[in-house]
């Protein structure tokens, strides 16, 4: 045997002294109520009677959610009327007459989503003779680091900024138009491994 297991069961064959009635007298008067608190027990609660009272705040989470849910269904029901009324003042014949708007890219066109014709009847202009002038201008041009392509050689990424002009002019009337169009491009630029 060593002097540890000899110190240990020693240890262990020691047990402390109970506090005298007149310690926990002191202390449970030094504390207040915390400290009669402190100091009871469970069988002398069950002798004295008295029942453990309930917080008033463990109704504030039910009441939370109560609220939560009437704010809820009253929003869904005042979305529901809404949509009912709509149907009911639209009615179907309406709804289902009403062309759909389809936006053709006319390439006679100086204006993006006017076809030629449009343009001749809202201005009053020829239309025939648009002589159009295009420019590329380079905004900015942003670096994009390193990036790995599957099953190829690594790339530096550059995403170019542009913004392409056309001035369309008409000789007739020598009326300009310009339209502008913002645009990007994404440019690999293949590295050599060493």
């Amino acid at each position: 045997m060593n002097e540890f297991e000899s110190l240990e069961k020693e240890l262990k064959s020691l047990t402390p002294l109970s506090p005298s009635s007149q310690l926990t007298n002191r202390i449970e008067k030094g504390l207040g109520d915390a400290g009669n608190l402190a100091m009871r027990r469970l069988p002398e609660e069950m002798k004295s009677g008295t029942t453990p009272r309930k917080s008033k705040l463990s109704i504030f989470p039910w009441l939370g959610m109560g609220i939560a849910a009437t704010l809820m269904i009253t929003s869904l029901s005042v979305y529901f009327l809404k949509s009912w009324e709509n149907e009911k003042l639209t009615p179907s014949s309406i709804i289902s007459s009403t062309p759909q708007v389809v936006l053709d890219e006319d390439p006679e066109s100086p204006i993006h989503g006017v076809s030629v014709a449009e343009l001749e009847a809202q201005s009053g202009m020829p239309v025939g003779g648009w002589l159009p002038t295009f420019q590329e201008k380079l905004l900015d041009r942003v670096d994009e680091g390193v990036i790995s392509r599957p099953g190829g050689l690594p790339a530096r990424q550059v995403r170019m900024h542009y913004l392409d002009e056309i001035l369309w002019q008409h000789p007739a009337t020598n009326q300009r138009i310009i339209s502008t169009r913002p645009r990007q491009e994404i440019i690999f630029i293949d590295l050599d491994l060493y």
